[in-house]
């Protein structure tokens, strides 16, 4: 089974969620996940793609059994660099790991990647990320991390709020002890 961004971006919402799917459970699309999909993401980050020397559009990164598409990967003259554009307001652990990613299969098709970008449509603002030997050695160990949980189950604790608004509740059923849910 291929590791993809998505993979990626559910492993640091919550590690359960790739067992799951691993398992054949898929989420049901919500209105803000269909929202961050109709949003005019080259109209919204037009004022960076000029920038560049040149723009790659939705492209498709496979290396080995990882798969990766952000949204647009911007080149300058001697490094590319990943864009993701979110819908959201804040940036988040599961859209760095997500975008960390990209960069990171990139450069083992032989980009030279320096840094990765999320901007923000709802609040204007947009984040850079280094990329380097410690954030390439991060995503090594979160790979090996998922290829794990997809493999055998995890334990996980969440925060009630986060259990509850996760699209896999109904198939995770976790136990709730006090404010915490419980996976096993």
């Amino acid at each position: 089974m291929p590791i993809t961004g998505v993979t990626v971006k559910h492993y640091a919402y919550c590690p359960h969620i790739v067992r799951l799917e691993a398992l054949g459970f898929s989420e049901r699309v919500t209105e803000a996940m269909y929202e961050g999909q109709v949003v005019e993401k080259e109209k919204e980050v037009g004022f960076l793609l000029t920038k560049y020397k040149e723009v790659i559009r939705k492209p498709i990164y496979r290396w080995r059994n990882l798969v990766g598409s952000p949204d647009f990967v911007l080149h300058a003259y001697n490094y590319y660099t990943p864009l993701d554009v979110k819908a959201g307001y804040s940036t988040t652990l599961d859209h760095k790991y997500q975008v960390l990613f990209y960069a990171f299969i990139m450069e083992k098709l032989g980009m030279n990647v320096k840094e990765a970008l999320l901007y923000y449509v709802r609040k204007k603002k947009l984040v850079k990320l280094q990329y380097n030997d410690d954030e390439r050695k991060f995503v090594e160990k979160l790979i090996k991390w998922i290829r794990e949980a997809m493999e055998e189950e995890v334990k996980v604790a969440q925060r009630k709020e986060k259990c509850e608004n996760c699209n896999f509740f109904p198939y995770c059923r976790p136990k709730k002890v006090g404010r915490l849910y419980y996976t096993l």
